[in-house]
């Protein structure tokens, strides 16, 4: 590769799959004609030729992830197992159970199928719909579901904000709080992230490609789904059975699974209603988090972003499971936006939407955060901003149309992607009622937009020490340090490539009206390299080792610095912390509360502050580390707090 054209050839081959190198051979040379081993000998004869990493020949598709998934863990000895589900793999759910008929203390018969049966409770299935009952001997009662408060989808809210305004549990009451059940998911014993939800009375709780339907009031099991696959290739957080929850629309639960795949069930039955694939896993797609429920239809997104996948939205018909529509967060070369792309790069740009939206349904618009351009840290053959990466998108809710988007991070160069959740708040804004969007982002930066258009209105620090930015421009774009862009010299910046925040839940009180959210204060050094997947193998990270000068440069950075993990609260008004407490271990985000306090998970199990202060208030060790979130809701009067810990989901309640 010594001629004119060898150096765009190389760079070509190094950013392109066989199958693309293929394609384009075939399409630009017609008439050459070439059996396929020769035309595999080529190409791998142009690998060599471009110092390839041959793992590139599939994109980072290794058929494994380290360590491989390997078959579904069995439950820890002598641990609590659920009930079986009635035949789980065939998707029939409950349809071929027997009817039974109880007699209630009134001296009624009612008829249906009864799960959960217990000395002191049961749930009868009854005409599609669930009735929780209490039990004394033979006889049974209906539990009031009333006064009760669901938790439908990941953040309770189509709004994206961690917020209830249940207050039964509060600073008085708090230390009557303890634990009421504990169920364990047996096929996934690891560090849960998922988030329960709840409607009228039923929890829905997913683990790696399984769902189930519990009573919410003692845990019990009512019915699961599992297609007992873990499917081998998968080097993302799926791969792994990161499963973030399940969300709620009319009479249907939804899930996704570890190799991208959309599920719908009766929620009352567990019948599968549909199945339908977003992307292949052997073309590096994946999938975490819950769909988000937008009228009839279901918005979800994909992982895959260090893989080399191209990002999407997709959104489904509830009922049937046709695609109505479909969003890429990265433009085709050619498209609008492809100019913010100039090198190789843009095929395999990642952008990918791994966590759930919120929604305003007064504006039809949807929000979504898009993760960071690949290769995550070398941006050589990215030059430009790289739409529509590290950004949020306001897409209209019927058709994917884009309406406005904001980059928080142009031209992103240290793994800052923007998935942080998007809260959607109405409060007065200067004197003015106003639709915000509050946002802290991973870059280190706090925002507040006016997410009718997508106006910057307030920002602020996050984390202590930012280094990238060097303002704002008159239309609010951020003006991008040059000398924090990574090199293959390497560069020193903060924050670190884990914070600002990340994906834990974050929380705005309109009480307290503060910001809530889980922060790091760091900094971190960013080395590019040649090589797309980078120095360390077969994900499109593109990092290289720094030298002595970066490593200096990082150390005075780092001089006087106090690092760490913290839960902060944050000012939206002025863009300035209020208050901030050490996090605890763990990946747990904010829960906050019209109770006036804070819950996450830490210290073992549950960890609840005083909302305004940040001053713990209580905590109950269960030897439990948790990266999800707590939820809350309320069944017969009676406030809950769930959280997932180590393979299992414990309730908790006054006592």
């Amino acid at each position: 590769m010594t001629g004119s054209a060898g150096p765009s050839i190389q760079r070509y081959i190094q950013y392109h799959t066989d199958a693309e190198v293929r394609a384009a051979i075939t399409e630009k040379h017609k008439s050459l004609t070439l059996a396929g081993p020769e035309l595999q000998q080529i190409l791998a004869e142009l690998r060599v030729l471009a110092g390839t990493n041959p793992t590139m020949a599939t994109g980072g598709y290794t058929g494994r992830r380290s360590g491989g998934p390997g078959p579904a863990p069995a439950p820890a000895p002598g641990a609590p197992t659920a009930a079986p589900a009635a035949a789980p793999s065939t998707g029939a759910g409950l349809s071929g159970n027997a009817t039974t008929t109880i007699k209630m203390a009134d001296g009624r018969s009612r008829t249906g199928i009864l799960l959960a049966d217990s000395e002191t409770s049961g749930v009868l299935l009854e005409n599609n719909r669930f009735v929780l009952l209490s039990k004394d001997g033979e006889v049974y009662r209906e539990k009031p579901l009333a006064p009760k408060a669901d938790w439908t989808h990941y953040d309770g809210s189509l709004s994206g904000n961690r917020y209830s305004p249940l207050e039964l549990i509060n600073a008085t009451t708090v230390q009557r709080l303890g634990a009421a059940w504990v169920f364990p998911i047996p096929n996934t014993q690891r560090i849960l992230q998922v988030t329960p939800i709840v409607q009228d009375g039923i929890m829905y709780v997913t683990g790696w490609n399984e769902i189930y339907a519990l009573d919410a009031t003692s845990g019990r099991q009512l019915w699961s789904y599992s297609d007992g696959a873990r499917h081998e290739g998968i080097v993302s957080e799926a791969g792994i059975g990161t499963n973030r929850g399940a969300s709620i629309n009319g009479d249907k639960v939804f899930m996704v699974t570890d190799h991208a795949h959309v599920l719908g069930f009766n929620r009352f039955t567990g019948q599968k209603l549909w199945d339908i694939e977003m992307g292949s896993h052997l073309e590096s797609y994946s999938s975490t988090s819950p769909p988000l429920p937008v009228g009839d239809l279901v918005v979800v997104g994909v992982a895959g972003g260090e893989e080399g996948a191209r990002g999407f939205l997709d959104a489904y018909r509830a009922s049937t499971g046709e695609r109505v529509w479909r969003w890429y967060s990265i433009p085709k070369r050619g498209e609008k936006g492809s100019e913010t792309w100039v090198g190789q790069a843009l095929e395999h740009g990642c952008g990918a939407t791994w966590m759930p939206g919120s929604y305003d349904p007064q504006l039809d618009l949807i929000y979504w955060a898009i993760g960071n351009p690949c290769p995550d840290i070398a941006g050589e053959e990215r030059i430009g901003d790289n739409l529509y990466t590290s950004s949020v998108v306001a897409l209209a809710a019927k058709t994917g149309e884009l309406k406005w988007y904001y980059q928080f991070t142009p031209h992103d160069t240290h793994d800052w992607d923007a998935v942080q959740p998007m809260l959607l708040v109405d409060e007065n804004w200067q004197g003015k009622p106003r639709k915000l969007l509050m946002h802290g982002d991973r870059n280190g930066m706090f925002y507040v937009l006016d997410r009718t258009n997508g106006e910057v209105l307030q920002t602020g620090n996050l984390s202590t020490k930012v280094t990238w930015l060097k303002g704002f421009d008159k239309a609010g774009k951020p003006i991008v340090d040059p000398g924090s862009i990574a090199t293959k010299d390497g560069v020193a910046a903060c924050p670190g490539g884990g914070g600002g925040a990340n994906f834990p839940a974050a929380s705005y009180n309109p009480l307290t009206k503060l910001f809530y959210t889980r922060v790091s204060d760091s900094c971190a050094l960013y080395t590019s390299h040649d090589d797309p997947l980078g120095a360390t193998g077969n994900r499109w990270f593109g990092r290289g080792t720094p030298g002595d000068k970066a490593r200096a440069a990082l150390a005075e950075l780092l001089k006087g610095y106090k690092t760490g993990s913290y839960i902060r609260a944050m000012d939206p008004f002025t863009g300035k912390k209020a208050w901030d407490l050490p996090a605890p271990v763990g990946r747990s985000g904010v829960l906050s509360t019209g109770g006036g306090l804070l819950f996450l998970g830490g210290s073992g199990g549950l960890l609840v502050l005083d909302a305004k202060t940040g001053k713990a208030l209580w905590n109950v060790n269960l030897a439990q580390i948790t990266n999800a979130t707590p939820m809350t809701y309320m069944v017969g009067g009676r406030q809950y707090i769930a959280l997932s810990g180590t393979g299992t989901i414990t309730a908790y309640m006054l006592h």
